[in-house]
């Protein structure tokens, strides 16, 4: 009896001693981040359990330093690390994985304490893991899994003093507007959507000042400048299932401005100077698909419900006319404007219909900016910037062709 009693005091002396000499040692080679409560667990009757387990062999297993690795997939997150004591946070730290984490020795916690780790990275699905305190294995990985919409697409449109911005999702959009409290403008926030652009959003005109987007954690925000605080946004969504992709259009316009009506785009349209010249609208179009490439000029065309949408309509059927109410495409096709299936067909051909693209042009010209419009209808994915050189080199060859 005497012997057990002995033992006791034993453990109970020597538990603080051992657990302050395997105080852990900094690693000199890599940071290491504490995730130790500054409160220690309260004592309980465990304790002298665990002193005696490690006066016979399990003194690592209760008092040794104890660090895991945390690593993710992809290997760049953000990490939340929280110290939780009967479900009430003990402590919090944050993080970049990879990253080892320094935890309390076994002997000082509870079976209710927790370790849980929350991991972010733009462009993935936030994911949570958790695991009682004494069970945390040595290393953790976390794979997170890519966001399940993409914004494939952002153009924008300065036409008539309205500017119409464009944007095409992989799936339905949730979809959240916000006003900003400091400057003249709003965000466009697209929840759990990754930022796939193929260029950087950039632009201005009319309504818009400037505009950015940028990923932050599962959102895709959109940043509009605008050039008054009262700028009325319009929004309507479609769906275009030519390239099964959702179509979102923001109008930003003053209030109570109203869409032109169809009796005016006709006027505005059959006022244009044109008339069609088979061999120099061919050398126009040649020189604006050299620049553009066909496939960027044929989605610029694909009707989204913008306003730009019934100019580009009403500039077909003018060009019908010439034809008694006809177009003819490159591939020889002839397509009636009067049949609503025709039309239907030739404005989804459009790049490739003889003459179009310089009746655009002689639109554009018609124009107060007639490079901003030229740009608002053949490429509106490109900034102001990029598209000079390429309606500079355009123009040019219209004007060597016409001497």
């Amino acid at each position: 009896m005497r012997t057990v009693e002995r033992l006791l005091a034993l453990a109970l002396v020597c538990s603080p001693l051992a657990a302050a000499s395997a105080a852990p040692t900094p690693d000199q080679g890599a940071a290491v981040v504490e995730l130790i409560p500054l409160e220690r667990a309260a004592w309980t009757p465990k304790h002298v359990l665990v002193g005696l387990s490690g006066v016979f062999g399990s003194w690592d297993y209760w008092y040794a330093d104890r660090e895991i690795e945390i690593e993710t997939v992809p290997p760049d997150a953000e990490l939340g690390l929280y110290y939780l004591r009967r479900n009430f946070q003990k402590r919090f730290e944050r993080a970049s994985a990879p990253a080892k984490v320094r935890l309390p020795p076994r002997a000082d916690s509870t079976p209710r304490d927790a370790i849980r780790i929350h991991a972010t990275a733009n462009g993935y699905l936030a994911k949570d893991v958790s695991f009682p305190s004494g069970e945390v294995p040595s290393r953790v990985t976390i794979t997170l899994s890519a966001l399940p919409n993409s914004l494939v697409f952002l153009g924008q449109t300065s036409f008539r003093g309205r500017t119409t911005l464009t944007l095409r999702t992989t799936e339905q959009p949730e979809v959240r507007l916000a006003k900003s409290s400091r400057s003249d403008g709003f965000s466009i926030a697209l929840t759990k959507t990754a930022l796939k652009l193929e260029r950087a959003a950039s632009g201005s005109g009319a309504r818009l000042t400037s505009i950015d987007a940028t990923q932050i954690a599962e959102d895709a925000v959109i940043r509009v400048q605008t050039d008054a605080p009262d700028v009325e946004v319009r929004s309507k969504q479609s769906f275009d299932p030519v390239n099964s992709q959702y179509v979102l259009i923001f109008d930003l316009m003053r209030p109570g401005s109203t869409a032109p009506s169809d009796a005016e785009i006709r006027a505005q349209l059959q006022s244009v100077a044109f008339s069609p010249s088979p061999d120099c609208d061919a050398r126009y179009a040649e020189a604006l698909r050299s620049r553009l490439g066909d496939a960027a000029i044929a989605e610029a065309l694909r009707p989204s419900g913008g306003v730009t949408d019934l100019y580009r309509r009403e500039a077909m059927l003018r060009l019908g006319r010439f034809r008694e109410g006809s177009v003819r495409t490159e591939a020889g096709e002839t397509l009636r404007t009067g049949s609503s299936l025709e039309m239907a067909l030739a404005i989804q051909s459009a790049a490739t219909v003889e003459g179009y693209l310089a009746l655009l042009g002689a639109l554009a010209r018609s124009e107060p900016q007639p490079e901003q419009t030229m740009r608002s209808l053949v490429a509106p994915q490109l900034s102001d910037s990029e598209f000079a050189p390429i309606y500079e080199a355009v123009e040019g060859a219209r004007r060597s062709c016409h001497r």
